[in-house]
């Protein structure tokens, strides 16, 4: 027979368990965001990731897309600004669901310009694309995300020379 306390503290830890599983699976945005074909994109940094199939325009310019998916937070937020100008498409924006970037980086020079950003919902339609055209050329900030993004794609990682055996 299970004393008065011991029952408590059962059911308590039923409760919690449940509660855990109910915030879960009414948080998969938060807990398990959705994550892009890992044959095409590489990891970037949470929730963020760079397309391999990397475009180079000139010697040291090179074009490449980001995915970053929406969180709980992000897809609110989103919501708020899209309402603030077309309260209508606001309403689409509750299926947020990831956006993709593209970047254009000077290598040598170490600057970046954004060329296009593109939100899609849960079932890849496009949302809203916003072009840039001839945007200005701003500096790779150190420790920034382009700063990481730069590194992945325009800095040859060093290879440590074998030692020659005598």
């Amino acid at each position: 027979m299970i004393d008065q306390p011991e029952r408590e503290k059962l059911l308590k830890s039923k409760i919690f368990w449940f509660l855990v599983i109910i915030i879960i699976s009414y948080s998969p945005a938060i807990c398990f965001s959705e994550q892009p074909n890992p044959k095409i994109w590489k990891s970037l940094e949470y929730n963020s990731y760079y397309n391999i199939k990397i475009i180079t325009t000139a010697s040291d310019t090179k074009l490449v897309w980001t995915y970053k998916a929406a969180t709980n937070i992000t897809r609110d937020k989103r919501i708020e600004e899209v309402k603030r100008y077309d309260l209508e498409r606001s309403i689409q924006y509750q299926q947020y669901s990831h956006e993709v970037i593209l970047w254009e980086i000077d290598c040598k020079n170490r600057l970046w310009r954004l060329k296009d950003i593109i939100d899609f919902n849960k079932d890849e339609k496009v949302l809203d694309r916003y072009s840039f055209n001839n945007s200005g050329w701003e500096g790779i900030i150190p420790n920034s995300m382009i700063d990481l993004l730069y590194q992945k794609i325009c800095v040859t990682p060093k290879i440590p020379l074998k030692k020659k055996r005598f």
